[in-house]
């Protein structure tokens, strides 16, 4: 009994032991771990965060506002019948056509039966105007003789003068109905595009009759209501900065109207879109400039630091990081004017800077290349 009891003892020695050896190993690696992390603690001030930098920039700009547009044709109207007659033909929506091309055409029948009784009354009086021709020249000569009344040449004088005229209004009549029949032929008046159709073949049209609505696929403009505020700071063919399905491009400012709406306050600006691929009707947003040209400092979006109380900018002097308040304006491309204690020239840190803090050292990765772009 007392053997076991010897035996039990000395296996708890033994346990005691092993666990004060644990213990005694595990504080000698937590302290090595803490000499090693002050160690690197120590060094990161040393080395300083790795940051990206680049130079602030002067320039002039045009502050400027941001407005929903419309793309429209400068030509875009309804082709209406000039005469009364069966529709025989019509150009398809979607078609497009030349100016002068044939759009749609009418039935000429009783026009053309019109031409010909028409021409008949012309070749009959032309008759009558040689004839009477004939009259007044022998009655001239007898009259010379004195073998004829002078009543006798005034009459027939007269006759011929009606005869003559009668025959130049029927020829109007002819002309008249030429054109009419010309007129069954409708053409394009100008090239473009067929967007709608308003009538079928077989239809009876008359005159004034809407058929289709030709548009103009490549003279376009863009179309804004601007505040009548902006029209001094506006000039002929200066180029702003067009929105159109996450696309940017520049386009020029045609031409301006030079009366607006009282209700509205505002007035129609065009800009020229000539042979762009924009469907007539799609919308846009444009920038027009609202003040005067200014110099401005500007800075790389990637610079700003958004911060829900305030926005600023890291400063770089002597590898040494400084933050400079700042109010936004103005964004062009991927710069953005500011207003802060800032100079031109200024190196400001664009990658690295969400967690750096004011006066903390950094470094750079490479040469800096100053971004005058």
């Amino acid at each position: 009994m007392n053997m076991i009891l010897l035996n039990k003892l000395n296996k708890s020695g033994q346990v005691v032991q092993r666990i004060r050896a644990l213990k005694l190993l595990a504080a000698s690696t937590t302290l090595v771990m803490m000499v090693f992390s002050g160690q690197a603690f120590a060094q990161e001030p040393e080395q300083g965060h790795l940051v990206s930098i680049e130079q602030v920039k002067k320039e002039q700009v045009n502050p400027t506002m941001w407005l929903p547009a419309n793309v429209i044709s400068r030509k875009n109207a309804p082709i209406s019948a000039e005469q009364t007659g069966q529709l025989l033909w019509v150009e398809e929506v979607g078609s497009q056509v030349k100016q002068g091309q044939l759009l749609a055409q009418l039935d000429d029948r009783h026009l053309k039966l019109q031409l010909k009784r028409q021409q008949a009354q012309v070749n009959q009086h032309q008759a009558n105007v040689d004839y009477l021709r004939g009259q007044k020249a022998r009655f001239a000569t007898l009259s010379e003789k004195n073998n004829s009344a002078l009543s006798e040449l005034e009459r027939v004088s007269k006759d011929l003068t009606v005869a003559i005229n009668e025959v130049a209004a029927l020829s109007i009549e002819v002309e008249q109905t030429l054109l009419a029949i010309e007129k069954t032929a409708i053409v394009a008046p100008f090239s473009g595009n067929v967007s709608e159709q308003f009538a079928h073949v077989g239809e009876l049209i008359t005159i004034g009759r809407p058929l289709l609505q030709l548009t103009d696929t490549k003279n376009l403009d863009v179309s804004i209501a601007a505040p009548i505020a902006i029209a001094p700071f506006l000039t002929r063919g200066q180029k702003v900065m067009v929105k159109w399905q996450q696309q940017l491009i520049q386009l020029p400012i045609r031409t301006w109207s030079q009366a607006g709406s009282q209700l509205s306050r505002t007035f129609e600006v065009r800009l020229a879109a000539d042979n762009l691929a924009i469907i007539a009707g799609s919308a846009v947003t444009v920038s027009l400039p609202k003040q005067s040209p200014r110099d401005a400092i500007l800075v790389p979006r990637d610079a700003l630091v958004l911060r829900e109380n305030e926005t600023y900018v890291l400063t770089v002097s002597d590898h040494q990081a400084k933050k400079v308040s700042v109010l936004v304006g103005q964004g062009i491309e991927r710069w953005v004017s500011v207003i802060g204690e800032l100079a031109a020239n200024d190196n400001v840190v664009v990658r690295g800077g969400e967690r750096l803090l004011d006066g903390q050292k950094v470094r750079f990765s490479g040469e800096l290349v100053a971004a005058v772009k």
